[in-house]
């Protein structure tokens, strides 16, 4: 149990540098500024944090940067507390093995082609054209609860297995939202990360339909027959 408390510990840590490190690299040019005073050639550690507090590009992409995870944390509390019990069926589904991660993966690939599909030819007929924006939407949706149920199941998990699974569920969604959103900004890598923790999510709702935990059926329609 203290060796996973170390790498929970560990795992935050990384994530908290890897958002650091992407919003100096977000500034390319800070890098570079030349260090011209007197002063600075004789201090050029302090030179560096004084650009690094002076610059503005650099304040920009903290403020992003900040801003960024504290909204997607907030768009989770409210799914939380929206939709407990659905985020529940979901969480449950995905801790039975993260294997089974990959196939809620291939379901929202495939359930991305096949509303791309019916989207791109519902704008051949005028009545139908706005179907394309209705699944959009339905698309995000789907997939914004599966991505807070993925966020929350894995500060669950890593909770869980250090022993502090007893506190509340938010901090385990502040865990996940932490280490999911510093691996999309992680440069060249983070936009695939997060097309495919999008696609995951959308397989997930799909999967538990829509966090019901009851299968996909028709059966109801049939008992007045």
């Amino acid at each position: 149990m203290k060796r996973w408390r170390m790498m929970v510990i560990i795992i935050a840590l990384a994530a908290v540098l890897i958002m650091f490190v992407s919003a100096l690299l977000g500034d390319l040019t800070w890098w570079s500024r030349p260090l011209v005073s007197r002063t600075m050639v004789q201090s050029p550690h302090r030179a560096w944090r004084l650009a690094l507090v002076q610059d503005a590009g650099v304040r920009v992409n903290f403020s992003v940067l900040l801003a960024g995870l504290v909204t997607q944390f907030m768009t989770g509390v409210l799914v939380l507390y929206l939709v407990p019990r659905q985020v529940h069926h979901m969480a449950h589904a995905i801790a039975i093995g993260w294997r089974q991660v990959l196939r809620y993966l291939v379901v929202g690939i495939l359930l991305a082609i096949v509303m791309a599909v019916v989207g791109l030819l519902s704008i051949l007929a005028l009545h139908t054209m706005p179907l394309l924006i209705v699944l959009s939407m339905i698309f995000f949706l789907a997939s914004l609860g599966g991505v807070v149920a993925l966020t929350y199941q894995l500060g669950r998990g890593l909770l869980s297995q250090a022993g502090w699974s007893e506190g509340s569920p938010l901090t385990s969604l502040a865990l996940g939202t932490t280490i999911f959103y510093a691996i999309t900004r992680i440069p060249f890598f983070g936009w695939v990360a997060l097309v495919l923790l999008w696609l995951t999510g959308a397989g997930v709702a799909v999967a538990t339909r829509l966090g019901s935990g009851k299968p996909w059926s028709i059966l109801p329609l049939m008992e007045d027959s």
